[in-house]
């Protein structure tokens, strides 16, 4: 490849701070909340105009149960709760659904908690500027710079410029791992299948259409969507207009010209479902194309390699770790382009999609037990195995395929940027490496946070 040499130049410190969250999704939010709230001075940077990340800007708008799978014992809580209970006081800013005994749909990924996603945004604001933080909308993570061997700042770029932001700890936040990989931090993929982004889009008039998702998975060829047609919501405090997560693109959306791709391919497919309801239904001419995100929605890139990789068998079996720092109910979900998505759940039943719609229900556990009603997240999973000061939150975490499929929503990763805010605060206060710290202490603090530590 060609390449130009950039002249050397000074670059300006425009803040030295304990603790720097490099990524303003949910999790890297409770990331900088939980280390200012416990006295760290702490900034965010985010390369988008809200924070929030998939859930806000990508219309993402569902968090799921914080029970285990018994709909008894509360297993989540902390900043995840609080975000709830706030968006609970706005007016139309949540809602909850609850689906009926004995429905197949009585599970753990079932879409509990609507958010409004523009609330959402004012929220996340406002917590932000309560705790402290110094805030950095429009701003890109450009480079780490490393002296002697150890990371003590990153370049970023914005509006005013290159600058720098040097500070004690670093949570990369960035859910591709840009930190980690640059710092050196071992990069790998599960395997050539990545499981598809979706552009989310606001849609008016989809009440009104007789049976869209059967006609829009009758055209699975054209819309190459591979017999699944998403899901939809209705939108939270504006029932009418339905939250569309429905297109497909597969590839890996770390590499910018195939993000571009993608960003380009999930508008057009949804111009062409729009297309076809209305050539098929006599209300489709009435459908309105109200909103498209701001962000396309990236389920999976790449993972770094950290201190310890989460097994599939370690959330099926439901394996406890001493160093646990996130409780979860949700089941594995790999979505797997062109077929449709299956389920296995913590019971021993696995759902299976049809082609065309519809479901069966097998058995891949043929003992009797006993099943575990949650899983758990370690703290090793999101710890570099060298670089002392530096933590890994978010979709980037060590994992497997199978466990990566349960433990990339956000209802699950939230735990991790609370965990990581919270070892930030421990290491910097006793004197340690994120490597050395007190694991003992890091879950005593996360209670007393509001976290359920079991």
């Amino acid at each position: 490849m060609d390449s130009i040499r950039e002249p050397a130049r000074d670059i300006p410190v425009v803040e030295d701070v304990d603790v720097l969250v490099l990524g303003g999704g949910c999790t890297g939010v409770f990331a900088a909340l939980r280390a200012a709230r416990l006295g760290a001075k702490v900034a965010i940077v985010e390369q988008n105009n809200a924070f929030g990340g998939t859930a806000a800007n990508g219309f993402v708008c569902i968090w799921h149960e914080l029970t285990d799978t018994t709909y008894k014992k509360q297993i989540i809580s902390g900043l995840t709760e609080e975000v709830l209970d706030r968006l609970g006081r706005v007016p139309n800013g949540l809602r909850q659904r609850i689906a009926p005994e004995g429905s197949p749909f009585r599970a753990p990924y079932y879409s509990r908690y609507h958010l409004n996603t523009e609330e959402l945004k004012i929220e996340l604001d406002s917590m932000i500027l309560d705790a402290g933080i110094t805030p950095y909308l429009h701003t890109k993570y450009a480079a780490p710079f490393i002296r002697d061997g150890r990371l003590e700042a990153v370049v970023i770029e914005n509006r005013s410029g290159r600058s720098a932001i040097r500070a004690k700890f670093f949570v990369d936040a960035t859910a591709d791992g840009f930190l980690g990989a640059d710092c050196g931090m071992e990069t790998y993929y599960h395997d050539a299948h990545f499981q598809p982004a979706t552009t989310g889009a606001r849609v008016w008039g989809w009440n009104q259409l007789q049976d869209p998702n059967t006609v829009l998975r009758s055209e699975e060829n054209r819309l190459r969507i591979g017999g699944r047609a998403g899901w939809e919501l209705p939108m939270t405090g504006a029932e009418e207009i339905s939250t569309w997560c429905k297109s497909q693109f597969v590839g890996d959306c770390s590499d910018a010209k195939v993000l571009t791709r993608a960003e380009i391919s999930g508008r057009a497919q949804v111009r062409e479902m729009m297309n076809i309801l209305r050539e098929t239904d006599t209300h489709g001419k009435e459908l309105s194309l109200v909103a498209l995100s701001s962000i396309i929605g990236i389920r999976e890139t790449r993972q770094l390699k950290c201190t310890y990789q989460l097994k599939t068998d370690d959330v099926c079996y439901g394996r406890a770790f001493d160093d646990a720092i996130g409780y979860c109910a949700y089941p594995v979900d790999v979505h797997v382009p062109q077929i449709p998505t299956t389920f296995r759940y913590l019971d021993g039943t696995e759902q299976h999609g049809l082609p065309g719609g519809g479901v069966e229900w097998v058995r891949w556990r043929t003992d009797e037990g006993p099943y575990p009603t949650y899983w758990q997240i370690p703290y090793r999973c999101m710890l570099p195995g060298k670089i002392d000061n530096l933590l890994i939150c978010g979709r980037a975490i060590d994992t497997e395929k199978g466990a990566f499929g349960a433990a990339r929503v956000m209802i699950s990763l939230n735990q991790t940027g609370e965990a990581a805010g919270v070892a930030c605060y421990e290491a910097l206060s006793s004197g340690r490496t994120v490597q050395s710290i007190d694991i003992a202490a890091l879950r005593r603090r996360m209670k007393d946070g509001g976290s359920i530590i079991l």
